[in-house]
């Protein structure tokens, strides 16, 4: 069936009720109104058409935050080519292995990449900036560009973070994009007077959930940084004098602002703000603390996965907010918390968590199986752990992989990071298990230092206060810089892989 709702269309409105606004100005760089962004998307589909990029195709962008970069995502979209985002920090043979695996039929980046080593069937555009491109797109027609689009046909595929697996390719569909922007826009009370700041990678879905397709649908305005360290010394001046009403960061990032010198005035006049969203990796109840303690601006505790995006919403608006929560979930989708049978738990018993909707991914690319295997009764298992209390909100407790098993007992790590972070001298922290001839597993804490200040004394002193011995790591490793992949998320496969070089 056609869609009836479409973000092709949902432009082509914006574009006539607002065609001078603003919808997205990079920092530092251009800007595009809903009117322009039309047009420009409008040329981009004729430039793909000449390019020899077909319908169902596939074509895969990698460049750094820019106009072009939301061009050639709307015009992939309306155009019915599959759009393939990646980070644009990505080395030349990962790209290469990315466009290898999902047979792209063309690779759009500002890299140079050594032809010998791009697939014969897929075409290369290199192009320095977006003047560069847009000029490109210019000797295009702009008149509206028809494509009709079934609501189940593949809009996006994106690789998955993979912090505990190898990446998976996930395949989302325009139904799935479509219904989880309009529940994401009512449920955060996203407006058309909203003003967002987007500092994370436009490869990665949580600025792509959260903020682009938002932006457009509630006909608001981003502000778009290349990359958080563009700002980072000026981030509080940036959110004053724009007057941010929302930001989305990762903890990595919440950890930088918190370190990052700043001007009190520019944090006190900061009233534009209504709150911080958090998401791509847990964040502990104590970071949320600190952080609104010293800055008066509550963090929302966001959740959700590559397969379904976001799944819950954390509003601090809300009167019964509280930190720590995950918040209850979308309206686009259900929730239940399923045991080891898969049958459902009571109210605060830890279980998996299990979600329904539409906003729920349709396959994995070249993986049927797998993609088959997650489901029960139709809730696709997570595969991460978490509860509901008795008022109907829902508590993300760890990754289910993440769980370690020593002498029998359930240990999970998310408890052991949050006690660390009571340390006003970390910086990040993982906890990961590791195999034991006698206990089963064994506890390695990985701990990134804010300063030189911090000692394993302090560490193992406040595990000692917190937490039964049984529970304690074994040992704590300091590590100069942890392990992240581009959203933010700490790789703990990585630290895994790793721990021989600090043995």
């Amino acid at each position: 069936m056609k869609i009836e709702n479409n973000f092709s269309d949902v432009l082509t409105e914006k574009s006539l009720l607002h065609p001078n606004k603003v919808y997205c100005h990079k920092i530092n760089g251009r800007k595009i109104t809903f009117l322009e962004l039309e047009h420009y998307v409008n040329k981009c589909c004729r430039f793909f058409e000449e390019t020899g990029v077909g319908f169902n195709e596939v074509v895969t962008i990698s460049i750094p935050n820019s106009i072009s970069f939301i061009v050639l995502y709307f015009a992939g979209l309306r155009s019915g080519i599959k759009v393939n985002p990646c980070p644009s920090t990505l080395s030349e043979n990962e790209l290469i292995k990315n466009i290898n695996f999902v047979e792209s039929k063309l690779l759009i980046t500002q890299k140079l990449i050594d032809a010998d080593n791009i697939p014969g069937n897929c075409s290369y555009l290199k192009f320095n900036d977006d003047d560069d491109f847009l000029l490109q797109l210019e000797s295009y027609r702009d008149d509206k560009y028809e494509q009709e689009i079934c609501s189940d046909h593949v809009a996006c595929i994106y690789y998955s973070s993979g912090t505990t697996d190898d990446p998976k390719c996930v395949l989302y569909s325009h139904k799935n994009m479509f219904s989880l922007t309009k529940s994401i826009v009512n449920d955060f009370q996203f407006l058309s007077e909203s003003i967002h700041l987007g500092v994370l990678p436009l490869g990665h879905t949580a600025i792509t959930n959260y903020q682009l397709l938002p932006s457009l649908y509630a006909g608001s305005t981003l502000f778009l940084a290349e990359n958080f360290n563009s700002v980072r010394g000026d981030i509080w001046k940036i959110i004053a004098d724009l007057n941010i009403t929302y930001l989305q960061v990762v903890p990595t990032i919440l950890f930088s602002m918190m370190a990052t010198p700043y001007d009190e005035k520019d944090v006190r006049s900061n009233q534009s703000l209504k709150y911080i969203g958090c998401g791509s990796a847990p964040l502990s109840i104590e970071s949320q603390i600190n952080f609104h303690n010293r800055f008066d601006v509550k963090v929302a505790n966001l959740y959700g996965l590559s397969e379904t995006g976001p799944s819950h919403f954390d509003n601090p608006l809300l009167p019964d907010w509280r930190p720590g929560s995950i918040g209850y979930p979308l309206t686009v989708n259900e929730c239940k918390i399923f045991n080891k049978d898969l049958d459902e738990v009571k109210d605060s018993e830890i279980g998996q968590i299990g979600l329904k909707g539409d906003n729920v991914f349709v396959g994995y690319y070249k993986n049927k199986k797998a993609y088959k295997k997650s489901f029960f009764n139709d809730y696709f298992l997570t595969r991460d752990l978490g509860y509901k209390d008795v008022t109907g909100k829902y508590y993300f407790v760890d990754r289910e992989k993440d769980l370690i098993i020593k002498a029998g007992v359930n240990i999970v790590p998310g408890e052991i990071e949050e006690i660390i972070f009571k340390l006003k001298n970390v910086q990040s922290a993982a906890v990961i298990g590791v195999p034991h001839e006698y206990f089963g597993e064994e506890i390695i804490a990985f701990v990134e230092k804010k300063d030189s200040s911090l000692k394993e004394s302090h560490v193992v002193d406040i595990l000692a206060e917190n937490l039964q011995p049984l529970k304690r790591p074994n040992r704590i490793i300091f590590i100069d810089n942890m392990p992240v992949g581009p959203s933010g998320k700490i790789l703990k496969r990585k630290l895994r892989k790793e721990l021989n070089l600090y043995e």
